[in-house]
Parts: structure tokens; sequence; C-alpha cells
């Protein structure tokens, strides 16, 4: 299908935009939308938000932890129905799709993952509970509370690959009441989504929850690709037996199947493509986009197929003196998919069974003391079987089996030493044990079987430690220093023991003011943060025994992080809010060098790369004598996917229609200043600064039971993509070749649509 957008549909999206500026005219008498849910005792003044990032409840005012908060009904308003599409409200994170597994970076730290050896640098958490697989991270945005994301390492309190922060998932809890609603969704490409939840109580002290949805859509690039067919389920019961005692078990599970996420292509030598989102697989892609005649094409032949599966419980039993918390939990992944991202063939199957215990103690009082201790054990076991294809130059075979062993003993508290100053302490300490055992089968360049097999441990003690102060009643500032720890690993098609790499760390400072003002009608949070990488994990295209290319992770250097952040919320009178949020982040790394392989002889294309070139010399791995290596240094280099500024900025206003309702307007832009997406630092893998511009109009019955909304997304249709894959087989510029050609995801186009709801 190719992609065009007709006259009839601009005007559509520009008339939502314009029809929003009208409506955004102030109107006396007008209430605002938490009057209207909380009472006029709360409707003059910005709402409290607990958070549970620090593993106990507290006002998100009163957490000295640099933390987002997006509320569920943001999430839903916003159409967040997957990790990916977190990049369009919170800023400085930016997440994308290799293959079938989710690549997140929060202020340029974070995992190219694509295969079942990559682990992300940033933790995902559903209701305490770690899932471990990016490839894991399923549509399990609805029927939220909230989301936390919390940015800088979290190594105290969530241990294991959370060194560039955490992002955690709070659903909505059962209630004993009768309750529940529908959603209906649908726009332009094919748009269909439906969300569903029932609440029921049985009994006095048993209740259930019930939320479901499914979506689709039909593919927004030209080929069919970044379509998106999902379903998933959750299943909640919470007993809670008396006071001091209850007992939640979850159940959940999530398919993602379609066409699968596309790729356009990029290229500084190659004139530009007449839509940004012509899929690579198009048949007006000429020359090929592959350019190997005869060889492997990216087709429309992709799909993905994949199930997760999640059994949790939560028991919290409140004694005399604290309250104890066990958290035990099973989490499976069946991947099975057909993708061609990095410009050649990647068909993949992947198996993963998690296990995972967890188990707190916890005192909170209104003063002296307040601490968490406690113990973690987590245990997964993986399969990983996939054919990596570029006919003629390379296609081979991998298969996998992979095992991790974790345990933590943990421990933060807060000791006031003054009624307005706090001392703040934690530290865990993890000991790791991996093992991979397998072996790769190269039939290109040169047949060969080389065993993969190894095991390693990894041991680590992090910290945390700074100060809270209480300016004022609405007013606190913070100082913390703290580390986080990501173990090292494995890589397939490369012998022992050049087959693992180590652990990274990182070390972070950061200077907080939280400040509630006017009555509690303007809030405004600060943050300035300080950040040392060390050992930082990256991967590259690196060398194999028989001469194949792909990706492998090493410990390529260090890097240092600075910069600040600013989060506004205004409530202008009872009609208007104003919201900004804004980042500024410097990146650079300290040291950056790998080795590139160049399979045909001579030297690496000074075009591939942005980064300093060493001297080409034999390749001493591969049997073909022309093969050559290269040093490349990229010191000095910004991290990818780190703009040095970041933002979003959004208006609400609600018009009181009496008896007939309320009308609710909003608009709101994202921006993010010019970055590059991949490590080859060279322009066609690099995103312009941009903006993109959202909108909404909504009107809601006076009771709040039913509502029917206007929106627009991307309503500029800006071009904006999330990653970048360098194709490494390209000829020399001399023979024709592109060395500039690159392979990006890109975020959708303008979408606009209808949500029509209904809630008892």
């Amino acid at each position: 299908m190719r992609r065009s957008v007709s006259v009839l549909q601009a005007g559509a999206a520009f008339g939502i935009g314009f029809g929003l500026l009208i409506i955004s005219v102030p109107a006396s008498g007008a209430e605002s939308p938490s009057e209207h849910a909380a009472g006029d005792d709360q409707g003059s003044a910005l709402q409290e938000i607990i958070v549970t990032a620090q593993r106990r409840a507290e006002s998100a005012q009163k957490s000295s932890v640099d933390l987002q908060v997006v509320k569920g009904d943001q999430l839903a308003a916003a159409g967040v129905t997957q990790a990916t599409d977190l990049s369009s409200i919170v800023p400085g994170l930016s997440v994308s799709i290799g293959g079938s597994s989710v690549q997140t970076y929060l202020r340029g730290v974070g995992t190219f993952a694509t295969d079942a050896a990559a682990e992300s640098s940033i933790a995902y958490n559903i209701d305490g509970v770690y899932i471990s697989r990016p490839s894991g991270i399923g549509p399990i945005f609805f029927d939220l509370a909230r989301v936390e994301v919390l940015k800088g390492p979290q190594g105290t309190l969530y241990g294991r690959n959370a060194s560039g922060g955490a992002i955690n998932l709070v659903t909505n809890k059962p209630e004993n009441d009768w309750s529940g609603g529908v959603t209906v969704n649908g726009g332009n490409y094919g748009l269909r989504q439906i969300t569903g939840v029932l609440n029921a109580p049985i009994g006095s002290e048993v209740s259930v929850r019930l939320a479901g949805e499914t979506v689709d859509h039909d593919g927004y690039l030209t080929d069919g690709y970044d379509d998106q067919k999902t379903r998933a389920a959750r299943l909640t019961g919470l007993w809670n037996a008396s006071d001091n005692f209850s007992l939640q078990i979850m159940g959940e599970y999530s398919h993602i199947g379609g066409q699968g996420e596309g790729v356009v292509r990029r290229s500084l030598l190659q004139p530009s493509n007449s839509s940004p989102w012509l899929g690579a697989s198009d048949p007006s892609q000429q020359p090929p986009s592959a350019h190997i005649p005869g060889g492997t094409h990216i087709l429309p032949d992709g799909y993905t197929n994949n199930d997760a599966r999640a059994l949790s419980a939560e028991l919290t039993w409140t004694l005399p003196f604290a309250t104890l918390t066990f958290l035990p939990a099973v989490r499976t992944v069946d991947v099975d998919y057909v993708n061609y991202t990095p410009g050649f063939l990647f068909q993949d199957e992947e198996t993963s069974r998690q296990h995972s215990y967890e188990l707190r103690l916890a005192n909170h009082t209104a003063g002296g003391i307040n601490w968490v201790a406690g113990a973690y054990y987590y245990d997964e076991s993986q399969t990983e079987h996939y054919n990596d294809a570029a006919v003629p130059f390379q296609d081979s075979f991998v298969n996998e089996d992979l095992t991790t062993r974790s345990w933590a003993g943990f421990g933060q508290g807060s000791f006031s030493i003054t009624p307005t100053l706090r001392f703040i302490a934690g530290a865990r300490y993890t000991h790791e044990s991996k093992s991979q055992k397998g072996s790769t089968t190269t039939i290109l360049p040169v047949a060969e079987v080389s065993d993969d097999d190894g095991a390693r441990t990894f041991d680590n003690a992090s910290w945390k430690t700074g100060f809270e102060y209480d300016v004022a009643d609405e007013s606190m500032l913070f100082l913390t220093a703290a580390t986080g720890f990501k173990a090292g690993g494995f890589v397939p098609s490369i012998q022992t023991p050049r087959n693992s790499y180590g652990p990274e760390k990182l070390l972070a400072y950061t200077l907080g003011s939280r400040n509630r003002f006017a009555d509690n009608r303007l809030q405004v949070n600060a943050e300035g943060f300080y950040w040392k990488y060390k050992d930082k994990q990256e991967r590259y295209l690196g060398i194999t025994p028989s001469g194949a290319t792909g990706l492998l992770t090493t410990n390529a250097g260090q890097a240092t992080l600075y910069g600040a952040s600013l989060d506004v919320q205004w409530l202008v009178s009872l009609h208007d809010t104003i919201s900004l949020n804004a980042e500024y982040l410097h990146s650079r790394y300290n040291d950056f060098t790998y080795t590139v392989y160049n399979p045909r002889g001579g030297s690496y294309a000074p075009q591939a790369t942005g980064c300093r070139l060493g001297t080409a010399v034999p390749a001493p791995l591969t049997p073909n004598p022309i093969d050559t290596v290269q040093s490349v240094d990229c010191a000095g280099e910004s991290l990818p996917k780190a703009p040095t500024w970041s933002g979003s900025a959004g208006f609400e206003h609600t018009v009181n229609l009496s008896t007939r309702g309320l009308l609710t307007a909003e608009v709101d832009a994202t921006f993010a200043s010019r970055q590059y997406l991949t490590t080859d630092f060279i322009g066609s893998g690099s995103q312009a600064g941009y903006a993109l511009l959202n909108s909404s109009l909504t009107l809601s019955t006076a009771d709040r039971h039913w509502s029917i909304a206007l929106w627009g997304r991307n309503l500029t249709d800006a071009a904006v993509y999330s990653a970048g894959f360098r194709y490494p087989f390209s000829a020399p510029v001399a023979a024709g070749g592109d060395p500039t050609l690159v392979y990006s995801p890109i975020r959708p186009p303008r979408t606009y649509g209808v949500r029509a709801s209904y809630a008892f």
C-alpha cells in the first residue's frame, strides 16, 4: 500500500488543530477537570501524585529521585499502547524496535538490543516485577494508574540492568465495588482499538479486575511494515483478609503479530526519497535497497509472532514494627519473527523462562528513621536460533542456550538529623553468573562451525547517599550520589575466550529542587545532573572467525554526561493549565575505540564514519588474505540518541457546558534538537531537530459516563527517525557503492481519529 495524504485528510487534521485554537479562548465560569473529578475543594489546586519509586508510597513532590510521572489518563489520551509510544511524551527518552526487541535510551544511556543475548540498561518493571527480555515488553500499557520514569542509575533498590534508569508500570488495582468501561478508538491507517475494563467485588474481602486491549492498524510504510496487530489481557485478584494482610495475584498475556517493524533507506550519496515513509522493500526503491545483484534483498515478507505470559503475586503483611512484602513471579516469552532491519535477512526464534523472587521489609514513620531492606533472586533460561543472511557475503546460523542466575541483598533508609534535614544511605550487593552453550554454523563466506561456549560470574556493590532538606512546607532540596551496574555477558559467532564482555557502571550526582507555589497552583521542579560512565557496553559491526560480519558487544570506553531539567505545571485558572518540561544534555565519549572489518580488502570508507580511522592491516582471523581490519576512534563524539535539547509543552482549556457536560481542548508539542542515532556518526544516521504537534478536543457528559474525542498526532507530518543501522556490505564509492547507506525505523506520520468511551 502506498502512502498518500489527500487534501481531505490534510484538511481534517488541520481542522482539529485550528479548532483547538479557536476553542482555547478563555470562557468565564469554566471549571478545571480536577474540580469535576475531585470536587470543589481540590479544583483550585494541582493534584498530588503518589508514587512508589522508592519501594514505598510517597508524594512525587517529596521524592528525592529524578523522575517523571505520566498518569493513566494521559497515556490513553496520547495513544500509548506500547513502549515505543513513550518517546512522544517523556523528554530525554528514546524507544525504538530492533528486530523484535525494545531498544530504550535515557539521556543517551541504553542498549542496541537485537537478539536474546542483549539486555537493556533501562529496567522495565510492572507492579514491582522486573521484565528481563527487551522482546518481552509487549502491548501492556493499558489500564495503568501511572508510569514512573526514573532517570539515572537505580542500583540500590532496583539492582540488575538499571544502570541508566528504570521505567515502572503501575496497574490499576481491584476495588471493592462494581465499575468498568469500554473505549473504542478509530482513525486513519485503518486504526481499530478497543479497550475494556471490568471491576467486580466477590464478597466483602475479595475483588477482581479484568482488563484487555486489542489494537490493529495498517502499516505506516508504503510496503506494509510498521503495522500493529496486538492483543493483551490482564486479570488481577485482590484478597484483603484483614487490615494487616492482603494478597494480590495477577496473570497477564500479550501477543504481537502483523508484518512487524520496517525501515526506510537513507543516504548522503543518493537522492532523497519522495516520501519519508517509503518502505525499503517498496518496488519504487531504485537501485535495489541491498545493492546485491542476485543476492539477499529486503522483501515485504516479514512477520512477527511473539507471545508473553506472566503470573505474579504480591503478599503484604503489616507487622507491629514494619511491613513485609513478598513478590514471586514467573514470565515466559516466545519470539518468532522475520525482519530486515539491518538491511539483510534476520530470522529469529527465541524462548525465555524467567523466575524472580523479592522479599522486602520496610518501616515508614512520620519522622525519625524510614528504611527498606530485602533480598532478591533471579533465574532465567533462554534459547535462541537465528539465521543471519546477506548472500553472497554471509549466511550463518546461531543456536545458543543461555542461563542467568542472580541474587542480591539490599537496604536503603533516610535518617532525620533535624526536623527538616534527612540523610540518605543505601547499598546493594549483587552476585550474577551467566553461561552460554551452543554453536555458530557459517556457510558464507567460509563453511565453518564454531563453539560459542562460555561461563562468567560478576560481583558488584552499588550504593547511594545524599541529603534531603525541607526549605518550606511545599519546597524541598535534595543532593544525591548513586551508582548503577549492568553485568557483562556473551555474544554469539565468535570463539572463546573472546566471546564475552565485562560489566558497565555509572556514577551519577543529582541536585534537585521540588516546589509548589501560589496555594499549590504552580509547581516548579528542577534537577541538575552529572554522570560518569565506565566500561560502557557498545554494540558494533565486528568480525567473526569465519569472516562473517555481525553485531558484537564490547566495553568500548568511557563517557561523561551532564545537564539540567525543568518541569513546570501551572494551573492558570480554574479552566486553563500550562505545562512545560525542558532538558539540556551535554554528552561526550572520553574513550571509544573499536575495530571494523573490511570483507573485500582495502580501507574502511571515510564516508562510513565520522570518527578517526587507523591504518588498514590484514585481518588476523579470516582465511581470506585480502580481508583487512581498521581501528575507529570516536572519542570526543556525543552519545547516540542524546539530543542537546529536548522537552514538551502543553496547554489545556476547559469549558463548562453546565448540564450538557464539559468540553476540553488540549494542544501539546514535543521537541528535540539534532542527534546521532548510530555510532557511525554520519549524516544519514542522524536525526535533525524536530517538533511534533498533537491536539485533541473532548466532550464529556455531565455525569462523566460518556465522552467522545477528536484527536490528531504529528499534525505537521514531521519525519522523525528513531534508530539507524549502517549497511556493512556496500561496495566502495568508486565501484558504485554507497557506504553512507543507513536503514532507519521511523516514527508514525500524521494520524488522527475519533475516540469514544463509556464508564460506570
